[in-house]
């Protein structure tokens, strides 16, 4: 769509209108008197379709600031749709449909923005998306499924509607080779627990390599896993633990790198990993995660095996945070940058500490000026998140102190400088930051093309 083809004498208007509702918003004395003039001649006397032109005009395809922008879609979706009658919508559902270009993900956007708005016109809007879902493409199902979870009023109609969209899009463009599917028929192989004979193989004797476990059942495994060891603990050697603990750490690993792929894939759509089927995670897996860890801290000589399982607890904590507290969270990156202090591993732990201090400060302190000073001294936080900051504080203030005392008693020679590693990105996962969850800026990252 270009400029060009629009109404000028109806877009010059509506920016008018727009710039002056901007300058109200931001302060100015200015008089609203001709912007709400000028808005009720295009509502009561214009072609509408013009308008909506518009409107997917500046969505998707201008260069307006984006301040000014976010106003006239408002001021066009609030003022102008309110006066849509059949032919409009016929119009603006005849472009959802005509393809899948940027401009019909941007219709269905303007569509469904229109049904949240006015709730006269809901049902109408409900109705098209609940005929016609089954046409659309990834994108607008996408699109539909954030409006109905997140925007929508939760009513049994909506949450169907969700549902049947989600299902479509799980069958028709989810990567089933990669994710595990509970609605799929699997071959019940793929099902099999296996670590009970990996571990009675160990107690004879014989190696454990090139064990391959399911996908499907890795949390399983694991459960199974935990038990088996404690049950064993003290009739089986040293060795033999150790090589089970080895296997559990793998198994491990590779639960939380698919746990936490899913959940990113969610978290790229606009939801979390536990509003959908496909996958479920047992929040109980990090209990069984913490017994490993505690059994192990009793024995000498498993601070990289403990580290690789609090990595794996982290990484599961953090890609199902809408189900913990934010406290729960933060105990397992203390707990994950704690036993990378044990290996040694300094820069990892710094970084770690680094992120949970950002993560569980104050937020009065954080917006606290030298104009106001005594705002940091208000501090709504729980008592335990309080506890993790210090506790991250002092660490971090340790580490970094230490390593500043043995960089002075270095002799400095050129020959001694080595170049500073700095840890591999997927070594820390910190908690998950809080996102932009502002109207527009959601709908500009969710479905940017």
């Amino acid at each position: 769509m270009i400029k060009e083809s629009l109404n000028p004498e109806i877009h010059q208007k509506i920016i008018g209108a727009a710039e002056l509702f901007l300058k109200r918003d931001q302060g100015k004395e200015v008089s609203l008197m001709d912007a709400m003039v000028w808005m009720s001649e295009i509502a009561a006397n214009s072609d509408l379709n013009r308008v909506t032109d518009i409107y997917l005009y500046e969505e998707e395809f201008s260069d307006t600031e984006n301040e000014l922008k976010d106003t006239i879609l408002h001021a066009i979706t609030s003022i102008v749709a309110f006066e849509y009658q059949e032919q409009n919508f016929t119009y603006l559902e005849n472009m959802v449909l005509a393809d899948h270009s940027r401009q019909s993900d941007r219709a269905l956007d303007y569509f469904l923005k229109i049904g949240r708005y006015h709730e006269k016109f809901k049902d109408r809007v409900l109705a098209f998306v609940e005929k016609n879902f089954d046409a659309f493409s990834e994108n607008q199902l996408n699109i539909s499924a954030f409006y109905l979870l997140k925007l929508y009023k939760e009513e049994k109609r909506v949450t169907d509607l969700f549902h049947k969209i989600r299902i479509l899009n799980d069958k028709k463009h989810l990567k089933k080779e990669s994710v595990p599917n509970a609605s799929e028929e699997v071959d019940e192989a793929s099902k099999e627990i296996k670590i009970g004979k990996v571990f009675s193989e160990i107690l004879k004797g014989h190696p454990a390599d090139n064990v391959v476990f399911s996908k499907y059942v890795f949390q399983e495994e694991f459960f199974e896993g935990v038990k088996l060891y404690k049950k064993h603990e003290n009739a089986a050697t040293e060795d033999q633990l150790g090589a089970f603990v080895n296997i559990l750490t793998i198994i491990a690993d590779e639960m939380a790198n698919l746990i936490h792929a899913l959940a990113k894939n969610a978290m790229d759509a606009g939801f979390h990993l536990s509003d959908f089927d496909h996958y479920k995670v047992n929040p109980d897996i990090r209990t069984q995660l913490q017994q490993l860890i505690d059994l192990l801290e009793a024995k000498k000589g498993k601070a990289k095996d403990i580290a690789n399982l609090c990595s794996a607890k982290a990484k599961i904590s953090t890609s199902i945070s809408n189900l913990l507290k934010k406290e729960e969270i933060g105990e397992d990156m203390l707990q994950l940058a704690q036993s990378f202090e044990n290996i040694e591993s300094h820069p990892v732990a710094i970084k770690l500490y680094e992120s949970i201090m950002n993560d569980f400060q104050s937020e009065s302190l954080r917006l606290s000026s030298a104009l106001i000073p005594e705002i940091s001294y208000i501090d709504s936080r729980p008592e335990r998140e309080i506890e993790i900051y210090k506790t991250a504080k002092a660490a971090h203030q340790k580490l970094t102190a230490q390593d500043r005392s043995e960089d002075t008693a270095r002799t400095a020679k050129k020959e001694d400088l080595v170049p500073v590693v700095e840890p591999l990105e997927e070594e820390i996962e910190s908690t998950s930051t809080q996102a932009d969850h502002s109207f527009f800026t959601r709908l500009k990252r969710l479905f940017k093309n």
